[in-house]
């Protein structure tokens, strides 16, 4: 009897021993994952007329974005958007265009869906047991529809705000096996006056097919805009 529970002990033992190990083997797994596609801030410019125009510079948790959209025409809308993140871990740059298409819904509704290509190179490096570096530059074809709500709502100091849904659709490749598929659902916010409004935007970029590309999964941006209308 004493041997059976002495045995027993020692199958415990060796089971927590186990169960110990294998979380370290995870957790060392987990931060030596070393992400390299960092999924910009979503372009969703909201714009309704010929002539008008944004620009906006936020930061947030892939990096510093600057985007600006424009409408030489009505209902044509044209943008040109950068990023980049420069750390003691983590470098990268990107930078993309696209020409879409609005259309008003309504005295406040809008509709909009843009399209285009973007450039961009990344490097990322962990450390510890299981410490790696990967780096590459990468294309990326983007489709995003998006559909918002542009309130006035005080004519005489110009107070304005809208808000907006812009799921965007993504074709990331790092060439070879490294490509994929991505969905990239985001809500958005703008508030403040005519010229300057606050904003932000958060999200998920969520793969949508089997790939070999480390990705950061959240999407999350604050910053001003400066809106002029025409």
């Amino acid at each position: 009897i004493s041997l059976g529970l002495v045995g027993s002990e020692m199958c415990i033992r060796d089971r927590d021993k186990l169960k110990i190990i294998t979380g370290l083997i995870v957790i060392a797994l987990f931060y030596a994952c070393a992400p390299v596609y960092f999924p910009n801030k979503v372009n969703a410019p909201m714009i309704n007329k010929a002539g008008d125009y944004n620009v906006e510079a936020t930061m947030g948790v892939t990096g510093f974005d600057v985007q600006t959209a424009y409408s030489p025409i009505e209902k044509l809308g044209v943008m040109v958007n950068f990023s980049t993140y420069d750390g003691s871990d983590h470098f990268h740059s990107f930078f993309e265009g696209g020409l879409g298409y609005y259309e008003p819904l309504g005295s406040k509704g809008l509709f909009e869906i843009y399209g285009g290509y973007g450039y961009g190179n990344s490097k990322t490096t962990t450390e510890g047991i299981f410490g790696t570096t990967n780096k590459g530059n990468y294309s990326r074809y983007f489709l995003q529809p998006s559909i918002g709500l542009i309130t006035l709502a005080d004519e005489e100091s110009g107070v304005t705000g809208s808000s907006y849904f812009a799921p965007r659709f993504c074709y990331v490749d790092f060439g070879s096996e490294n490509r994929g598929y991505f969905a990239e659902p985001v809500v958005g916010t703008r508030i403040g006056w005519r010229r300057i409004q606050a904003n932000l935007q958060m999200g998920f970029s969520v793969p949508t097919s089997e790939l070999r590309i480390d990705h950061a999964p959240f999407i999350f941006n604050f910053g001003l805009s400066y809106v002029f209308k025409k």
